[in-house]
């Protein structure tokens, strides 16, 4: 009798936890009105918290669904042949997602509508040069090596000969230079072809022509005597066939008399879309439908750690967050770069884009797993694990980010826009749950009192986020020191009683404070949400 009237309530559970999912996973009322307050979202006049995954078609709506988003970004039409803008919202809608996508002017008032969103990443740099490197004899250019690289000081790049018997190019200079030395460096791979013989003609006249060893690293030669020019001209002359007709190159140098590389041609990053761009951008959209807020994702170059722009190009990022309503960035330090030891970036980058962006919302993409195809081969890939997403999320929210998404695609094995492994799914539909329902405190007040956290005899890095709602105080406290060590910490609580019942959210215990304060350990990468009343 014990054991039926066991599953029985086991049963009722069940169905009772189910029903609530599908009350959970029910459609999103329609948005009649989006707005900003206090640098949250608001729709139809209530706080709303979007959690919202990037570039998805509309097969993977109810995946996002399942992982408690509530949002997609960006607009994936290429795999639904056919399939309009208002369309893929109509899916949104139907899979109970907000949209945030570009600007069309028939999907203005659309219920599932959240907001617009620039092209991805304005401020992403690329090196531009003010070379003159040209084929001098049919080459097939590969895009992404231009020949310019060949004098950008880069010794670890390389440029396609494409084929490289007989290939030749020029470098054409805006004044005459005078050189005692020219130099090149091979590129030696399996399979590719490598030079055997060149020369160098200076202004049409041959001013060396020797043989070059298959080796890596510079081969430098002397001149019979100076060579003063103003176009250079090399020629491959005979090569080592590889099983590839093509070969490459990584420098051209050419040395004057004290020994400078006068050939040299440095190049400057220069960003996708300048901030004027993306002002006339958001102005347009504006003037078009006033009633959404704009979205805009940056890179993490904002952030003087990456060293990507200098201090003056920094100085362009104020500029892009006048162009949008809400400001986001992507930095994914395991997937991108493959550091844990990284992981406080997200703390910090968000911390800098708040204090930036003034009254406006800020998000983080967050990311979800490895597969990335910038950080080499797959067996080399360090694991994105739940404690790091969960981390991660609540560093962004409790530097005041108020809205989170999250990047899923991966490259390896096999591309997916989608590429979640299942113990990261359940992370994210724990983590995400708990965001919407702690939701309401999230976008609180900020409260009456101070409150501050501090590692006892120790500097590991912790933060607290404070607020009010429903007058209790909310503390939001995570350990985001990348070394991964636990702490003791003391929250320090002004006003606080002795004797307190301080409430552990979700994690079934209590703490009883001090006067002033209570302690908590906190293991690496720790998240604890504490309640208690507010005076």
């Amino acid at each position: 009798m014990v054991r039926l009237w066991t599953v029985s309530v086991a049963l009722l559970l069940g169905i009772a936890f189910h029903s609530a999912l599908a009350a959970e996973r029910a459609p999103l009322p329609p948005i009649e009105k989006v707005e900003i307050v206090n640098r949250a979202i608001h729709v139809n006049g209530e706080p709303f918290f979007p959690i919202m995954a990037w570039l998805q078609g509309s097969s993977n709506f109810p995946l996002l669904r399942e992982c408690g988003m509530n949002a997609a970004a960006g607009a994936d039409l290429r795999r639904d042949q056919g399939q309009t803008l208002k369309d893929y919202l109509d899916l949104m809608q139907k899979a109970g997602l907000y949209g945030i996508v570009p600007y069309r002017d028939d999907i203005k008032d659309h219920p599932a509508l959240l907001g617009y969103i620039h092209g991805d990443e304005p401020d992403l740099p690329h090196d531009e040069s003010d070379a003159e490197v040209v084929a001098a004899s049919p080459l097939r250019i590969n895009p992404q090596n231009p020949l310019w690289k060949l004098v950008d000081g880069d010794l670890f790049s390389w440029t396609v000969f494409d084929p490289l018997e007989g290939a030749a190019v020029t470098v054409r200079l805006k004044q005459p230079v005078t050189i005692a030395s020219l130099a090149v460096y091979l590129t030696v791979s399996s399979g590719l072809s490598v030079a055997r013989e060149i020369a160098f003609e200076a202004d049409g006249k041959q001013i060396l022509r020797t043989a070059v060893a298959p080796k890596r690293g510079r081969q430098q030669f002397q001149l019979p005597q100076p060579a003063t020019f103003r176009e250079l001209t090399l020629k491959i002359l005979a090569v080592q066939k590889g099983d590839n007709v093509w070969g490459s190159l990584g420098e051209i140098e050419g040395f004057d008399t004290e020994g400078k590389n006068v050939l040299l041609a440095k190049p400057r990053s220069v960003p996708r879309r300048m901030p004027a761009e993306t002002l006339e951008d958001y102005q347009r959209i504006k003037a078009g439908d006033p009633s959404r807020p704009v979205f805009m994702t940056l890179t993490g170059n904002f952030l003087p750690f990456f060293k990507k722009y200098d201090e003056q190009a920094r100085k362009r990022y104020p500029d892009y967050i006048r162009a949008a309503d809400v400001i986001g960035y992507d930095i994914y330090p395991i997937y991108g770069w493959n550091k844990p030891e990284w992981l406080h970036l997200v703390h910090d980058a968000t911390d800098l884009l708040v204090r930036m962006a003034g009254s406006r919302p800020v998000y983080a993409w967050i990311e979800t797993s490895k597969g990335s195809r910038w950080t080499g081969e797959l067996e080399r890939q360090k694991e994105v694990r739940p404690e790091h997403i969960r981390a991660e999320v609540w560093m962004a929210i409790c530097r005041g980010a108020t809205v989170i998404g999250y990047f899923t695609h991966i490259w390896k094995p096999r591309y997916q826009q989608f590429g979640v492994p299942p113990e990261n799914r359940k992370a994210l539909r724990e983590i995400n749950d708990q965001i919407i329902r702690l939701a309401p405190a999230i976008l609180g007040d900020p409260p009456r009192r101070a409150v501050k956290i501090s590692c006892d005899g120790g500097d590991v890095k912790l933060d607290v986020m404070a607020r009010e709602k429903d007058s209790e105080l909310y503390l939001f406290c995570v350990n985001y020191d990348e070394r991964a060590i636990p702490a003791r910490a003391t929250i320090a609580v002004e006003g606080v009683a002795a004797g307190t019942n301080i409430e552990v959210v979700d994690e079934g215990r209590a703490i009883r404070s001090d006067a002033g304060s209570f302690a908590d350990q906190f293991e690496p990468l720790a998240v604890h949400i504490y309640r208690l009343k507010a005076r």
